[in-house]
């Protein structure tokens, strides 16, 4: 099925893309989507689901090239003085209270809050994964995280 219908996805593709390194790229993403999905492919709308794939991984493309292009034209828009000049001696100093108070903020939180925040900031865990080790609903981990977020909110405005 997929060899069938290769030639006129990557024609569909370039047409889209104006780009034949792009166009290989989102093919080759819409065929490992086939393999993931396979057991539940139905095969009488195999093509129109490998065409709204690859027009749907064509767009995220798009957004990733859009957000690439514009952190580099924020990098190449700042003077060359800022990141050759060494930062005022005052710098380190103020850093350092930030840290502090950002530290202080977050052992005033409750410890079920500042749980959730720790595993996810800290150990980079998805929520789900919080939720599964911790033993309570989804949902609580997110309220959790969202209470924590705005009591350090408040914290660090004042």
């Amino acid at each position: 099925m997929f060899r069938e219908q290769q030639l006129p996805l990557r024609q569909f593709l370039l047409g889209l893309l104006r780009n034949r390194a792009e166009a290989d790229d989102v093919l080759q993403q819409v065929f490992l989507k086939l393999v993931e999905n396979w057991p539940s492919m139905r095969l009488d709308t195999a093509k129109s689901w490998l065409f709204t794939v690859a027009y749907h991984e064509t767009l995220a493309l798009r957004r990733r090239r859009v957000r690439h292009d514009t952190a580099l034209a924020e990098l190449w828009a700042r003077p060359a003085w800022i990141s050759q000049s060494p930062p005022p001696a005052d710098a380190e100093a103020v850093r350092r209270e930030e840290i502090d108070t950002v530290r202080q903020a977050l052992a005033e939180l409750p410890e079920t809050q500042r749980e959730v925040v720790r595993r996810r900031v800290y150990e980079n865990q998805k929520f789900a994964d919080i939720a599964a080790e911790l033993g309570c609903p989804l949902g609580t981990v997110l309220t959790r995280m969202r209470l924590a977020l705005k009591a350090l909110a408040r914290a660090l405005q004042e």
